[in-house]
Protein backbone atom coordinates (compact mmCIF):
# COMPACT_ATOMS: atom_id res chain seq x y z
CA UNK A 1 0.00 0.00 0.00
CA UNK A 2 1.45 3.37 -0.99
CA UNK A 3 1.94 6.21 1.47
CA UNK A 4 0.44 9.69 1.31
CA UNK A 5 3.26 11.05 3.45
CA UNK A 6 7.00 11.65 2.71
CA UNK A 7 8.68 9.93 -0.30
CA UNK A 8 9.27 6.21 0.03
CA UNK A 9 12.97 6.76 -0.66
CA UNK A 10 13.53 8.03 2.91
CA UNK A 11 16.44 6.35 4.81
CA UNK A 12 15.79 3.34 7.03
CA UNK A 13 14.47 4.36 10.45
CA UNK A 14 16.05 3.36 13.73
CA UNK A 15 13.22 1.89 15.78
CA UNK A 16 14.65 3.40 18.94
CA UNK A 17 13.97 6.91 17.61
CA UNK A 18 10.27 6.26 16.97
CA UNK A 19 8.21 7.92 19.70
CA UNK A 20 5.48 5.87 21.32
CA UNK A 21 2.29 6.27 19.30
CA UNK A 22 -0.97 7.14 21.00
CA UNK A 23 -4.49 7.76 19.67
CA UNK A 24 -4.99 11.42 18.73
CA UNK A 25 -8.08 11.48 20.90
CA UNK A 26 -5.77 11.00 23.88
CA UNK A 27 -3.85 14.17 22.98
CA UNK A 28 -7.13 16.01 22.53
CA UNK A 29 -8.31 14.96 25.93
CA UNK A 30 -4.97 15.98 27.47
CA UNK A 31 -5.15 19.52 26.14
CA UNK A 32 -8.88 20.03 26.73
CA UNK A 33 -9.50 20.74 23.02
CA UNK A 34 -11.42 18.84 20.28
CA UNK A 35 -14.19 16.35 20.79
CA UNK A 36 -14.09 16.13 24.55
CA UNK A 37 -13.33 13.37 26.98
CA UNK A 38 -15.51 10.67 25.30
CA UNK A 39 -14.79 11.41 21.65
CA UNK A 40 -13.13 8.03 21.06
CA UNK A 41 -16.00 6.08 22.57
CA UNK A 42 -18.51 8.07 20.53
CA UNK A 43 -16.63 7.31 17.32
CA UNK A 44 -16.50 3.61 18.05
CA UNK A 45 -20.19 3.60 18.99
CA UNK A 46 -21.01 5.45 15.77
CA UNK A 47 -18.99 2.94 13.77
CA UNK A 48 -20.75 -0.01 15.38
CA UNK A 49 -24.11 1.68 14.79
CA UNK A 50 -23.14 2.12 11.16
CA UNK A 51 -22.28 -1.58 10.97
CA UNK A 52 -25.66 -2.59 12.40
CA UNK A 53 -27.38 -0.20 10.02
CA UNK A 54 -25.50 -1.72 7.14
CA UNK A 55 -26.62 -5.17 8.20
CA UNK A 56 -30.23 -4.00 8.32
CA UNK A 57 -29.93 -1.95 5.13
CA UNK A 58 -28.00 -4.23 2.86
CA UNK A 59 -30.73 -6.90 2.58
CA UNK A 60 -33.06 -4.24 1.16
CA UNK A 61 -30.58 -3.83 -1.64
CA UNK A 62 -30.80 -7.47 -2.55
CA UNK A 63 -33.27 -7.94 -5.44
CA UNK A 64 -35.83 -10.79 -5.16
CA UNK A 65 -35.09 -13.85 -7.35
CA UNK A 66 -36.36 -13.78 -10.92
CA UNK A 67 -39.36 -15.96 -11.86
CA UNK A 68 -38.45 -17.96 -14.92
CA UNK A 69 -41.43 -18.92 -17.08
CA UNK A 70 -41.79 -21.55 -19.77
CA UNK A 71 -44.50 -22.63 -22.12
CA UNK A 72 -46.03 -24.62 -19.35
CA UNK A 73 -48.47 -23.04 -17.03
CA UNK A 74 -47.23 -20.60 -14.63
CA UNK A 75 -45.26 -22.13 -11.83
CA UNK A 76 -44.98 -20.73 -8.39
CA UNK A 77 -42.38 -17.89 -8.12
CA UNK A 78 -40.54 -19.67 -5.36
CA UNK A 79 -39.31 -23.22 -5.02
CA UNK A 80 -41.59 -25.49 -3.23
CA UNK A 81 -40.81 -25.87 0.32
CA UNK A 82 -40.54 -29.50 -0.12
CA UNK A 83 -37.72 -29.20 -2.73
CA UNK A 84 -34.48 -30.15 -0.86
CA UNK A 85 -32.09 -28.61 -3.45
CA UNK A 86 -33.89 -25.28 -3.38
CA UNK A 87 -33.71 -25.17 0.40
CA UNK A 88 -30.01 -25.87 0.34
CA UNK A 89 -29.42 -23.08 -2.22
CA UNK A 90 -31.42 -20.65 -0.15
CA UNK A 91 -29.49 -21.61 3.00
CA UNK A 92 -26.16 -21.26 1.22
CA UNK A 93 -27.10 -17.83 -0.08
CA UNK A 94 -28.17 -16.80 3.39
CA UNK A 95 -24.85 -17.99 4.81
CA UNK A 96 -22.91 -16.07 2.14
CA UNK A 97 -24.93 -12.99 2.91
CA UNK A 98 -24.27 -13.22 6.63
CA UNK A 99 -20.57 -13.85 6.05
CA UNK A 100 -20.34 -10.79 3.77
CA UNK A 101 -22.13 -8.75 6.41
CA UNK A 102 -19.62 -9.91 9.04
CA UNK A 103 -16.72 -8.92 6.78
CA UNK A 104 -18.34 -5.56 6.27
CA UNK A 105 -18.66 -5.12 10.03
CA UNK A 106 -14.98 -5.99 10.41
CA UNK A 107 -14.09 -3.32 7.83
CA UNK A 108 -16.26 -0.73 9.55
CA UNK A 109 -14.58 -1.46 12.87
CA UNK A 110 -11.10 -1.07 11.32
CA UNK A 111 -12.17 2.16 9.67
CA UNK A 112 -13.55 3.58 12.93
CA UNK A 113 -10.27 2.79 14.65
CA UNK A 114 -8.29 4.56 11.93
CA UNK A 115 -10.64 7.52 11.93
CA UNK A 116 -9.97 7.80 15.66
CA UNK A 117 -6.29 8.04 14.68
CA UNK A 118 -7.20 10.74 12.10
CA UNK A 119 -5.95 8.57 9.28
CA UNK A 120 -7.90 10.70 6.77
CA UNK A 121 -5.27 13.41 7.35
CA UNK A 122 -2.12 11.30 6.95
CA UNK A 123 -3.39 8.45 4.71
CA UNK A 124 -6.14 10.12 2.75
CA UNK A 125 -5.54 8.17 -0.48
CA UNK A 126 -5.36 4.77 1.25
CA UNK A 127 -8.55 5.48 3.14
CA UNK A 128 -10.26 6.57 -0.11
CA UNK A 129 -9.12 3.41 -1.92
CA UNK A 130 -10.50 1.25 0.87
CA UNK A 131 -13.82 3.13 0.76
CA UNK A 132 -14.04 2.65 -3.02
CA UNK A 133 -13.39 -1.08 -2.59
CA UNK A 134 -16.26 -1.26 -0.11
CA UNK A 135 -18.54 0.61 -2.48
CA UNK A 136 -17.75 -2.02 -5.12
CA UNK A 137 -18.62 -4.66 -2.55
CA UNK A 138 -21.90 -2.89 -1.89
CA UNK A 139 -22.83 -3.04 -5.57
CA UNK A 140 -21.98 -6.74 -5.69
CA UNK A 141 -23.98 -7.30 -2.51
CA UNK A 142 -26.97 -5.58 -4.10
CA UNK A 143 -26.61 -7.99 -7.02
CA UNK A 144 -26.76 -10.87 -4.51
CA UNK A 145 -23.17 -11.77 -5.30
CA UNK A 146 -22.44 -12.22 -1.65
CA UNK A 147 -19.23 -14.20 -1.94
CA UNK A 148 -17.54 -11.63 -4.21
CA UNK A 149 -18.91 -8.77 -2.09
CA UNK A 150 -17.45 -10.39 1.02
CA UNK A 151 -14.13 -10.71 -0.73
CA UNK A 152 -14.15 -6.97 -1.44
CA UNK A 153 -15.07 -6.19 2.17
CA UNK A 154 -12.30 -8.45 3.41
CA UNK A 155 -9.83 -6.84 0.98
CA UNK A 156 -10.74 -3.36 2.24
CA UNK A 157 -10.47 -4.45 5.89
CA UNK A 158 -7.09 -6.09 5.21
CA UNK A 159 -5.81 -2.94 3.56
CA UNK A 160 -6.86 -0.88 6.58
CA UNK A 161 -5.17 -3.33 8.94
CA UNK A 162 -1.98 -3.04 6.91
CA UNK A 163 -2.34 0.73 6.92
CA UNK A 164 -2.58 0.78 10.72
CA UNK A 165 0.69 -1.14 11.00
CA UNK A 166 2.48 1.48 8.86
CA UNK A 167 1.72 4.34 11.23
CA UNK A 168 4.93 4.01 13.34
CA UNK A 169 7.01 3.63 10.19
CA UNK A 170 5.39 6.67 8.59
CA UNK A 171 6.06 8.72 11.73
CA UNK A 172 9.67 7.57 11.90
CA UNK A 173 10.20 8.30 8.19
CA UNK A 174 8.63 11.74 8.51
CA UNK A 175 10.85 12.61 11.46
CA UNK A 176 13.97 11.34 9.69
CA UNK A 177 13.15 13.32 6.56
CA UNK A 178 12.41 16.40 8.68
CA UNK A 179 15.69 16.12 10.59
CA UNK A 180 17.64 15.63 7.38
CA UNK A 181 15.99 18.64 5.76
CA UNK A 182 16.60 20.76 8.84
CA UNK A 183 20.27 19.72 8.90
CA UNK A 184 20.44 20.80 5.26
CA UNK A 185 18.90 24.20 6.08
CA UNK A 186 15.79 23.41 3.97
CA UNK A 187 13.25 24.94 6.30
CA UNK A 188 10.25 24.52 3.99
CA UNK A 189 10.85 20.81 3.45
CA UNK A 190 11.55 20.26 7.12
CA UNK A 191 8.36 22.10 8.05
CA UNK A 192 6.41 19.87 5.61
CA UNK A 193 7.71 16.67 7.20
CA UNK A 194 7.31 17.90 10.78
CA UNK A 195 3.73 18.96 9.98
CA UNK A 196 3.06 15.50 8.53
CA UNK A 197 4.49 13.92 11.69
CA UNK A 198 2.09 16.01 13.75
CA UNK A 199 -0.81 14.71 11.63
CA UNK A 200 0.24 11.18 12.57
CA UNK A 201 0.96 12.03 16.20
CA UNK A 202 -0.58 15.34 17.32
CA UNK A 203 1.21 17.00 20.23
CA UNK A 204 4.52 15.18 19.62
CA UNK A 205 7.08 17.46 21.32
CA UNK A 206 9.92 16.75 18.92
CA UNK A 207 7.73 17.50 15.93
CA UNK A 208 6.32 20.68 17.47
CA UNK A 209 9.80 21.94 18.39
CA UNK A 210 11.15 20.93 15.00
CA UNK A 211 8.32 22.70 13.19
CA UNK A 212 9.08 25.91 15.12
CA UNK A 213 12.76 25.60 14.21
CA UNK A 214 11.92 24.91 10.56
CA UNK A 215 9.63 27.93 10.34
CA UNK A 216 12.39 30.12 11.82
CA UNK A 217 15.12 28.73 9.57
CA UNK A 218 14.69 31.36 6.83
CA UNK A 219 15.18 34.18 9.33
CA UNK A 220 18.10 32.31 10.89
CA UNK A 221 19.82 31.93 7.52
CA UNK A 222 19.23 35.59 6.75
CA UNK A 223 21.10 36.59 9.89
CA UNK A 224 23.81 34.02 9.24
CA UNK A 225 24.38 35.52 5.78
CA UNK A 226 24.54 39.01 7.30
CA UNK A 227 27.09 37.75 9.80
CA UNK A 228 29.23 36.21 7.04
CA UNK A 229 29.22 39.44 5.04
CA UNK A 230 30.21 41.43 8.10
CA UNK A 231 32.93 38.93 8.89
CA UNK A 232 34.36 39.21 5.36
CA UNK A 233 34.41 42.98 5.84
CA UNK A 234 36.22 42.41 9.16
CA UNK A 235 33.38 44.11 11.01
CA UNK A 236 33.61 41.71 13.90
CA UNK A 237 31.13 43.46 16.21
CA UNK A 238 28.43 43.42 13.53
CA UNK A 239 29.25 39.81 12.64
CA UNK A 240 28.97 38.65 16.22
CA UNK A 241 25.69 40.54 16.66
CA UNK A 242 24.22 38.85 13.59
CA UNK A 243 25.36 35.40 14.67
CA UNK A 244 24.00 35.97 18.17
CA UNK A 245 20.66 37.01 16.67
CA UNK A 246 20.57 33.79 14.63
CA UNK A 247 21.32 31.79 17.75
CA UNK A 248 18.55 33.58 19.65
CA UNK A 249 16.06 32.58 16.95
CA UNK A 250 17.14 28.94 17.16
CA UNK A 251 19.27 28.11 20.23
CA UNK A 252 19.79 24.58 18.88
CA UNK A 253 21.31 25.80 15.60
CA UNK A 254 24.92 24.79 16.17
CA UNK A 255 26.33 26.77 13.24
CA UNK A 256 25.15 30.04 14.76
CA UNK A 257 26.60 29.23 18.18
CA UNK A 258 29.89 28.09 16.65
CA UNK A 259 30.13 31.19 14.46
CA UNK A 260 29.41 33.53 17.38
CA UNK A 261 32.01 31.73 19.49
CA UNK A 262 34.55 31.88 16.66
CA UNK A 263 34.01 35.61 16.16
CA UNK A 264 34.24 36.27 19.89
CA UNK A 265 37.49 34.31 20.00
CA UNK A 266 38.85 36.15 16.94
CA UNK A 267 37.92 39.50 18.38
CA UNK A 268 39.47 38.57 21.71
CA UNK A 269 42.64 37.47 19.91
CA UNK A 270 42.85 40.79 18.06
CA UNK A 271 42.16 42.81 21.18
CA UNK A 272 44.74 40.77 23.04
CA UNK A 273 47.32 41.29 20.31
CA UNK A 274 46.66 45.02 20.23
CA UNK A 275 46.94 45.30 24.01
CA UNK A 276 50.19 43.30 24.12
CA UNK A 277 51.73 45.33 21.29
CA UNK A 278 50.85 48.54 23.14
CA UNK A 279 52.30 47.08 26.34
CA UNK A 280 55.64 46.24 24.76
CA UNK A 281 55.86 49.58 22.96
CA UNK A 282 55.22 51.44 26.20
CA UNK A 283 57.83 49.31 27.99
CA UNK A 284 60.43 50.09 25.33
CA UNK A 285 59.62 53.80 25.62
CA UNK A 286 59.86 53.68 29.40
CA UNK A 287 56.20 54.68 29.85
CA UNK A 288 55.62 52.19 32.63
CA UNK A 289 52.21 53.45 33.77
CA UNK A 290 50.88 53.23 30.21
CA UNK A 291 52.40 49.75 29.89
CA UNK A 292 50.65 48.73 33.09
CA UNK A 293 47.28 49.87 31.74
CA UNK A 294 47.66 48.01 28.43
CA UNK A 295 48.88 44.91 30.25
CA UNK A 296 45.83 44.90 32.51
CA UNK A 297 43.62 44.93 29.39
CA UNK A 298 45.51 41.95 27.95
CA UNK A 299 45.36 40.11 31.28
CA UNK A 300 41.58 40.48 31.47
CA UNK A 301 41.32 38.76 28.09
CA UNK A 302 43.87 35.99 28.70
CA UNK A 303 45.10 35.99 32.29
CA UNK A 304 47.08 32.74 31.97
CA UNK A 305 48.79 33.57 28.67
CA UNK A 306 52.59 33.22 28.72
CA UNK A 307 52.96 36.58 26.97
CA UNK A 308 51.12 38.24 29.86
CA UNK A 309 53.37 36.50 32.39
CA UNK A 310 56.53 37.53 30.53
CA UNK A 311 55.32 41.12 30.16
CA UNK A 312 54.51 41.28 33.85
CA UNK A 313 58.00 40.10 34.67
CA UNK A 314 59.53 42.66 32.31
CA UNK A 315 57.37 45.43 33.72
CA UNK A 316 58.27 44.49 37.27
CA UNK A 317 61.96 44.48 36.31
CA UNK A 318 61.63 47.83 34.61
CA UNK A 319 59.80 49.25 37.60
CA UNK A 320 62.46 47.80 39.88
CA UNK A 321 65.26 49.20 37.75
CA UNK A 322 63.46 52.50 37.39
CA UNK A 323 62.91 52.74 41.12
CA UNK A 324 66.57 52.00 41.76
CA UNK A 325 67.55 54.70 39.28
CA UNK A 326 65.16 57.12 40.94
CA UNK A 327 66.42 56.32 44.45
CA UNK A 328 70.04 56.57 43.34
CA UNK A 329 69.47 59.95 41.75
CA UNK A 330 67.55 61.22 44.77
CA UNK A 331 70.18 59.90 47.18
CA UNK A 332 73.02 61.46 45.23
CA UNK A 333 71.16 64.74 45.16
CA UNK A 334 70.80 64.64 48.93
CA UNK A 335 74.46 63.70 49.26
CA UNK A 336 75.45 66.63 47.09
CA UNK A 337 73.38 68.83 49.42
CA UNK A 338 75.22 67.16 52.35
CA UNK A 339 71.87 65.94 53.71
CA UNK A 340 73.47 62.72 54.77
CA UNK A 341 70.64 61.42 56.92
CA UNK A 342 68.14 61.62 54.03
CA UNK A 343 70.72 60.27 51.58
CA UNK A 344 71.27 57.28 53.84
CA UNK A 345 67.54 56.64 54.04
CA UNK A 346 67.28 56.62 50.24
CA UNK A 347 70.25 54.30 49.84
CA UNK A 348 68.75 51.88 52.37
CA UNK A 349 65.44 51.95 50.45
CA UNK A 350 67.38 50.95 47.33
CA UNK A 351 68.96 48.05 49.22
CA UNK A 352 65.50 46.76 50.11
CA UNK A 353 64.71 46.52 46.39
CA UNK A 354 68.09 45.04 45.46
CA UNK A 355 70.32 43.94 48.35
CA UNK A 356 73.16 43.51 45.85
CA UNK A 357 73.00 47.10 44.57
CA UNK A 358 76.62 48.23 44.96
CA UNK A 359 75.91 51.94 44.70
CA UNK A 360 73.46 51.67 47.58
CA UNK A 361 75.88 49.70 49.76
CA UNK A 362 78.67 52.24 49.17
CA UNK A 363 76.22 55.10 49.57
CA UNK A 364 75.00 53.90 52.97
CA UNK A 365 78.59 53.48 54.22
CA UNK A 366 79.58 56.94 53.00
CA UNK A 367 76.50 58.60 54.48
CA UNK A 368 77.07 56.96 57.85
CA UNK A 369 80.75 57.96 57.88
CA UNK A 370 79.88 61.55 57.05
CA UNK A 371 77.19 61.64 59.72
CA UNK A 372 79.63 60.38 62.35
CA UNK A 373 82.37 62.81 61.19
CA UNK A 374 80.09 65.82 61.19
CA UNK A 375 78.65 64.86 64.56
CA UNK A 376 82.17 64.76 66.12
CA UNK A 377 83.18 68.05 64.49
CA UNK A 378 79.95 69.68 65.70
CA UNK A 379 80.71 68.33 69.15
CA UNK A 380 83.91 70.40 69.31
CA UNK A 381 82.50 73.36 67.46
CA UNK A 382 79.71 73.58 70.01
CA UNK A 383 82.28 73.94 72.80
CA UNK A 384 85.82 74.64 71.63
CA UNK A 385 87.12 74.44 75.21
CA UNK A 386 86.81 70.71 74.85
CA UNK A 387 90.01 70.96 72.79
CA UNK A 388 91.99 72.19 75.82
CA UNK A 389 92.90 68.64 76.71
CA UNK A 390 95.50 66.58 74.89
CA UNK A 391 93.25 63.67 73.91
CA UNK A 392 90.38 65.75 72.45
CA UNK A 393 92.93 67.93 70.70
CA UNK A 394 94.54 64.86 69.17
CA UNK A 395 91.13 63.53 68.07
CA UNK A 396 90.34 66.90 66.50
CA UNK A 397 93.56 66.62 64.50
CA UNK A 398 92.42 63.22 63.19
CA UNK A 399 89.02 64.68 62.33
CA UNK A 400 90.71 67.39 60.33
CA UNK A 401 92.57 64.76 58.33
CA UNK A 402 89.36 62.77 57.72
CA UNK A 403 87.48 65.87 56.71
CA UNK A 404 90.08 66.90 54.13
CA UNK A 405 87.71 67.24 51.13
CA UNK A 406 87.28 69.62 48.27
CA UNK A 407 85.37 72.68 49.23
CA UNK A 408 83.54 72.38 45.91
CA UNK A 409 82.44 68.79 46.64
CA UNK A 410 81.27 69.38 50.22
CA UNK A 411 81.32 73.06 51.04
CA UNK A 412 79.42 72.58 54.28
CA UNK A 413 81.90 70.04 55.61
CA UNK A 414 84.79 72.16 54.39
CA UNK A 415 83.43 75.13 56.33
CA UNK A 416 83.08 73.06 59.48
CA UNK A 417 86.58 71.71 59.02
CA UNK A 418 87.96 75.22 58.62
CA UNK A 419 86.29 76.33 61.85
CA UNK A 420 87.56 73.26 63.66
CA UNK A 421 91.04 73.86 62.27
CA UNK A 422 90.95 77.38 63.67
CA UNK A 423 89.96 76.09 67.09
CA UNK A 424 92.67 73.45 66.93
CA UNK A 425 95.21 76.06 65.93
CA UNK A 426 94.15 78.30 68.78
CA UNK A 427 94.16 75.42 71.23
CA UNK A 428 97.66 74.49 70.06
CA UNK A 429 99.14 78.00 70.43
CA UNK A 430 100.73 78.76 73.89
CA UNK A 431 99.78 81.89 75.73
CA UNK A 432 102.01 83.95 78.02
CA UNK A 433 101.09 83.54 81.65
CA UNK A 434 102.65 85.31 84.66
CA UNK A 435 102.88 83.52 88.01
CA UNK A 436 103.66 85.66 91.09
CA UNK A 437 104.71 84.53 94.55
CA UNK A 438 106.58 85.75 97.69
CA UNK A 439 109.86 83.95 97.12
CA UNK A 440 109.08 81.78 100.16
CA UNK A 441 106.36 79.50 98.76
CA UNK A 442 107.18 76.40 96.76
CA UNK A 443 104.98 76.45 93.67
CA UNK A 444 103.85 73.41 91.65
CA UNK A 445 101.84 73.76 88.43
CA UNK A 446 99.99 70.49 87.86
CA UNK A 447 100.82 68.74 84.58
CA UNK A 448 103.63 71.27 84.01
CA UNK A 449 106.15 71.01 86.84
CA UNK A 450 107.57 72.35 90.15
CA UNK A 451 109.30 75.65 90.27
CA UNK A 452 111.97 77.06 92.54
CA UNK A 453 110.84 79.78 94.85
CA UNK A 454 110.25 82.88 92.91
CA UNK A 455 108.66 86.23 93.01
CA UNK A 456 107.56 86.24 89.37
CA UNK A 457 107.65 83.52 86.76
CA UNK A 458 106.71 83.87 83.09
CA UNK A 459 105.40 80.77 81.29
CA UNK A 460 104.05 79.82 77.85
CA UNK A 461 100.98 77.64 78.39
CA UNK A 462 98.46 76.17 75.99
CA UNK A 463 94.89 77.30 76.48
CA UNK A 464 93.11 75.29 79.07
CA UNK A 465 92.32 75.04 82.78
CA UNK A 466 95.20 74.78 85.13
CA UNK A 467 95.69 74.28 88.87
CA UNK A 468 98.74 75.61 90.80
CA UNK A 469 99.69 74.45 94.31
CA UNK A 470 101.66 76.44 96.89
CA UNK A 471 103.38 75.04 100.01
CA UNK A 472 105.42 76.70 102.87
CA UNK A 473 106.52 75.20 106.13
CA UNK A 474 104.39 76.46 109.00
CA UNK A 475 101.72 77.75 106.71
CA UNK A 476 98.54 76.33 105.24
CA UNK A 477 98.88 75.12 101.58
CA UNK A 478 97.05 77.03 98.92
CA UNK A 479 95.52 75.89 95.62
CA UNK A 480 94.66 78.25 92.78
CA UNK A 481 92.85 77.33 89.52
CA UNK A 482 92.85 79.47 86.42
CA UNK A 483 91.86 79.22 82.78
CA UNK A 484 93.79 80.27 79.71
CA UNK A 485 91.62 81.06 76.75
CA UNK A 486 92.66 80.98 73.14
CA UNK A 487 91.60 84.49 72.40
CA UNK A 488 92.75 86.55 75.34
CA UNK A 489 95.66 87.43 77.67
CA UNK A 490 95.29 85.83 81.09
CA UNK A 491 95.71 87.94 84.21
CA UNK A 492 98.75 87.24 86.48
CA UNK A 493 98.22 84.33 88.87
CA UNK A 494 99.34 84.92 92.49
CA UNK A 495 100.37 81.88 94.52
CA UNK A 496 101.64 82.33 98.13
CA UNK A 497 101.01 80.83 101.54
CA UNK A 498 100.06 83.51 104.03
CA UNK A 499 98.03 81.67 106.71
CA UNK A 500 100.32 80.54 109.53
CA UNK A 501 99.49 77.26 111.31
Amino acid sequence: MESAGPPSSAPEHDARRVPELRPPAAAVRATGKGWGAHAGLLLIAAALGLAVAAVLWLPTLVAPPEVHTTAAPAAPSRPATGDPSASRATAAAEDSRRLAEQKLQHYLKRRAELELLQAETWAEREMAVAAETVRTGDRLFAERRFDVAGTRYAEAASNLETLATTRPERLARALDEARSALDGDDGDLAAHHFAYALLIEPGLEEAEAGLARAEARAAVLERMNAGQLAELAEELDAAETAYRAAHDLDPDYARAADAATRIASLREEREFGTAMSATLAALDAGRLDAAQGHLETAARLRPADKAVTDARRRLAERRRSGELVRLRAAAEKQAAAEAWEEAGRLYRAALKIDPAAGFATAGVARAERRQRLIARIDHYLADPTRLHAPEPLAEAGRLLEEAAVSTDAEPGLAAKRARLAGHVQAASTPRAVTLRSDGLTEVTLYHVGRFDRFVEQRLQLLPGRYTVHGARPGYRDVRVSFTITADGTPAPVDVRCTEAL
